[in-house]
């Protein structure tokens, strides 16, 4: 198995020592892949773990029980296979999930599936909750942006885990890949993630939430996870 230096662009390795500064988007081989690739399968894989390990499924659905109001529906941003909608534990009927990817098998029966780029989207305003995991470190500043105006305008609450732009995020990232034998593509596609995750309130800025009509809580844990809660203020 290749290394991590083997595998990370040249210019990507220079940053890893200053990974909190800037952050820095890059293409992730893993979005490139039909959903049925080997390599594909194995990285996500490795996804189920890394979620597992630092408790994103359960930190989503304690998010949920607390702060959404009955029946309001969920929008999750990038759902991919469907693990985290299939363990929110939520009404059909309230739930739905966007990606690029067909409708995963798993994915619950009655909530509805959008296969599309979020970018052209048009059903915001049915989706008072946008959630996210893992999604929202994928875009540059000017996309945060775009998709920040689409929720600002419709959602009431939106709920995001990404990763933690911390050079202790890298060091962790990397012992867990070996302790899971993760696959070339995952020790690649993290390292990526990471360098274009975030810290402190670079995520609401970016998404251009205006502290005068949201209020936010930003969480960076020391698994390297960055969690935001933003709720629209009365």
């Amino acid at each position: 198995m290749k290394s991590l230096g083997e595998l990370l662009p040249g210019s990507l390795v220079a940053t890893l020592s200053k990974v909190g500064d800037k952050r820095r988007v890059q293409p992730e081989i893993l979005d490139s892949l039909p959903a049925n690739a080997p390599g594909a399968l194995a990285s996500r894989r490795d996804l189920h773990l890394i979620n597992k390990a630092i408790g994103s499924n359960d930190w989503f659905r304690c998010r949920l029980r607390e702060r959404r109001r009955a029946k309001e529906r969920v929008l999750e941003l990038g759902a991919g296979d469907g693990e985290l909608g299939s363990k929110l534990n939520l009404d059909a009927s309230d739930l739905a999930g966007i990606d690029f990817a067909p409708r995963p098998v798993g994915w619950p029966l009655g909530a509805d599936w959008f296969e599309n780029d979020v970018r052209v989207f048009s059903k915001w305003a049915d989706y008072p909750v946008v959630i996210g995991n893992l999604f929202f470190h994928h875009f540059n500043t000017a996309d945060l942006a775009e998709l920040g105006a689409r929720i600002d305008k419709q959602a009431r609450m939106v709920i995001a885990c990404e990763p933690r732009r911390h050079e202790r995020s890298i060091r962790l990232f990397r012992w867990f890949c070996v302790l899971i034998r993760a696959h070339p593509i995952t020790r690649h596609d993290g390292a990526v993630s990471i360098v274009g995750g975030f810290v402190r309130d670079e995520l609401p800025r970016l998404l251009g939430l205006d502290a005068k009509r949201w209020r936010w809580r930003v969480q960076e844990t020391w698994l390297g996870a960055y969690r935001l809660v933003a709720e629209r203020r009365a």
